[in-house]
């Protein structure tokens, strides 16, 4: 099919989630506090699957995402914080959609700057 109409560019260009100066990726990764599962073996952040993600409340530390994935048939849980805390309910919503993927794959998803999959 032929395009009739001519694309047009982002006035603020996308950037990979991984990338985003507000996070510390991957999740699991100094600043971040390890992936802690039943088995005394750390996994390869980038291998986990996420299973599940809740946002938490913190009374001195601030608001921070508990993320709870899966790797080699064991539950894995780990906690991710943002510089800029306005990002955080954005950035729970973006990985909600993630259900499902690894954290390998979450990382490559094109999202603006406010955190939004695009």
């Amino acid at each position: 099919m032929v395009r009739t109409t001519k694309a047009v560019a982002r006035r603020i260009p996308l950037h990979m989630l991984r990338e985003h100066p507000s996070l510390h990726w991957p999740p699991g990764i100094e600043p971040n506090p390890a992936w802690a599962g039943p088995s005394p073996e750390v996994p390869e952040p980038t291998k986990i699957v996420l299973k599940k993600v809740e946002l938490a409340a913190e009374k001195e530390g601030g608001s921070h995402l508990v993320l709870i994935g899966e790797y080699d048939g064991n539950p894995y849980r780990t906690t991710l914080a943002v510089d800029d805390p306005a990002l955080l309910p954005n950035l729970h919503g973006t990985l909600r959609r993630c259900v499902g993927e690894t954290i390998a794959a979450i990382g490559a998803h094109r999202i603006s700057r406010e955190l939004r999959l695009v």
